[in-house]
């Protein structure tokens, strides 16, 4: 899956988690935590892969292991500034929306990594869940910079293999402000 996939799965959990539970919609505190969530294992895989650190694009982060230390890790630091800010202040709402956000960004990149290779019964391809416990193959491609390859790939927006997904989240993003306006301009004009 792609960055602009990722992000758009991403988002499109959080707005399900948020609507089952007693949680606000997506605001704009709760989207750059999903954001740097959505995008984090490949923001430390690929050029540690690139640099010769990894030897696959998809290893260290893309663990499940990982995945719980860094989602427990954002969790513990939340919780250790708890007191420290005023309620309504911006630092304090970060830090109330922040682990759940980044959590859901987070598994909704290794479910968008591999849900194709679970669905096809292919769990040999997934292996890269439980790396260290199992190697992971050496990829040919972890040999271009991987900002060259996004720039290569996004040079061709509408053949992006995610667009249906890009447009849904747009499209749910639109619907929920509007949504929020028109409560908004009918709760003011009571």
């Amino acid at each position: 899956m792609l960055p602009l996939g990722h992000l758009a799965v991403a988002y499109l959990w959080y707005v399900v988690y948020a609507s089952v539970g007693t949680h606000r919609l997506p605001a704009r505190l709760a989207l750059v935590p999903l954001a740097i969530g959505s995008q984090f294992p490949d923001l430390v895989d690929k050029p540690l892969a690139y640099l010769g650190v990894l030897t696959y694009g998809r290893s260290l982060a893309h663990s499940v292991f990982a995945f719980a230390i860094c989602s427990l890790g954002v969790w513990w630091i939340a919780n250790r500034s708890r007191g420290r800010w005023t309620a309504e202040t911006l630092p304090e709402r970060l830090r109330i929306v922040t682990p759940a956000a980044f959590a859901i960004g987070y598994a909704s990149h290794l479910l968008g990594d591999t849900y194709q290779f679970l669905l096809a019964g292919d769990l040999w391809a997934a292996r890269f869940l439980v790396y260290p416990l199992v190697s992971v193959p050496v990829s040919p491609a972890d040999d271009v910079a991987p900002w060259i390859r996004l720039i290569r790939i996004y040079q061709e927006m509408g053949s992006h293999p995610q667009l249906n997904v890009i447009v849904l989240a747009v499209v749910v993003f639109v619907g929920l402000r509007l949504r929020r306006y028109w409560k908004q301009t009918r709760s003011d004009h009571m």
